[in-house]
């Protein structure tokens, strides 16, 4: 009996395409926020986009690859927004987790954390929420949908 994460073509091609996908996205959103200072996060960001870009390729995209009918562009765009609220929601739990190391939310209330959680994600959704942005995320999650689509209609 297969394991349900036996490895296959499509989840090898996704988790790579994934991975430069997300790694491109650093260096996308670094461009377009310059007032943001991000490139002293470089490389912290570099680690977290690519560690989402490879276990999303392997255990999302890859796996329903061989399951979905057509050319994968639906698959990309499934994948992009995917990933695009993980992102969001790992910053922004980054965040929360620095705000507690820093001893910023002492003697606060457990709920003030998530609150504190949910508003670095508006923060993080209004810097990101630029057209041009959002219309490159969406582009290289469809490229990464068809390029595994591809692949799993060769190899599997």
């Amino acid at each position: 009996m297969a394991s349900r994460s036996m490895p296959t073509g499509a989840r090898l091609v996704a988790s790579i395409a994934a991975l430069f996908s997300c790694i491109a996205m650093v260096y996308v959103v670094i461009a377009y926020l310059p007032d943001q200072n991000l490139e002293r996060r470089e490389t912290p960001l570099l680690w977290l986009f690519g560690l989402v870009g490879i276990l999303h390729g392997w255990y999302g995209l890859g796996k329903r690859a061989g399951a979905e009918a057509g050319t994968g562009i639906f698959l990309g765009v499934r994948s992009a927004v995917t990933v695009f609220i993980w992102l969001i929601f790992l910053l922004s739990l980054w965040q929360v987790i620095q705000d507690i190391i820093a001893r910023r939310l002492v003697g606060s209330e457990p709920m003030v954390a998530i609150q504190e959680l949910l508003n670095y994600a508006g923060e993080y959704l209004s810097l990101v929420a630029n057209p041009t942005l959002l219309g490159i995320f969406l582009g290289t999650g469809i490229f990464c949908g068809i390029v595994t689509r591809m692949a799993a209609r060769r190899w599997d």
